[in-house]
């Protein structure tokens, strides 16, 4: 059986989504509609309903293999409900496309990096989670800036990059590894301690 991948999208978007065809396609919010206008189908659709006018959630309810309703007085936004749903299939990759201008939502994706082990994608950032030990970066044309960031202490070693350090600590959220570059097709990033995110941005 081949691995499960899940792309959850959680707005629209101006990114081409054609790229992950084979991925089992969650929606959240207005995102099912970007994911109809792709592919016509949803495989699942995780909404309380809320930014939905109601020939779209007509529409949208109509392509979805299936539908979770969510109240919109919960626990969790509907995003990290999309990805406890997808968590279930034990996938391999999980990818979060979400739009928008509002800083909290921003921040709860940022942790929910740290807590999932998801990839996070905007029309300006891609986001990962860095393994222990020495990762190979690889440049990404579409981007200028490579940072890293760290919820809690964690030390990391940069080689191949424009800016180089040694066992350089990273207390929560400092900013003393944000607007690196890229000198050639790739870098390294050794994580000595902690956990610690890469932030492609343009």
């Amino acid at each position: 059986m081949k691995p499960t991948k899940v792309l959850i999208v959680c707005s629209e978007t101006n990114l081409d989504l054609n790229q992950y065809h084979d991925y089992y396609k969650i929606g959240v919010e207005r995102g099912c509609l970007d994911l109809i206008i792709t592919f016509n189908q949803i495989d699942l659709v995780c909404c309380d309903q809320d930014s939905l006018q109601d020939d779209e959630l007509a529409l949208i309810t109509s392509k979805a293999k299936v539908v979770l309703e969510i109240s919109q007085v919960k626990d969790y936004i509907d995003g990290e409900i999309a990805i406890q749903e997808a968590l279930k299939l034990q996938p391999i990759e999980i990818i979060l496309i979400a739009q928008g201008h509002r800083f909290d939502m921003q921040l709860s994706c940022l942790n929910f990096i740290y807590r999932y082990n998801v990839i996070f994608i905007n029309n300006h950032t891609y986001a990962y989670l860095l393994q222990p030990g020495i990762n190979e970066v690889i440049r990404k044309p579409e981007y200028r800036y490579f940072s890293l960031f760290a919820l809690q202490t964690a030390a990391v070693t940069i080689t191949n990059l424009k800016y180089n350090v040694e066992d350089l600590p990273l207390v929560g959220l400092s900013a003393n590894a944000i607007s690196n570059e890229f000198v050639s097709a790739t870098g390294n990033v050794n994580v000595l301690s902690g956990q610690v995110v890469a932030i492609y941005s343009k």
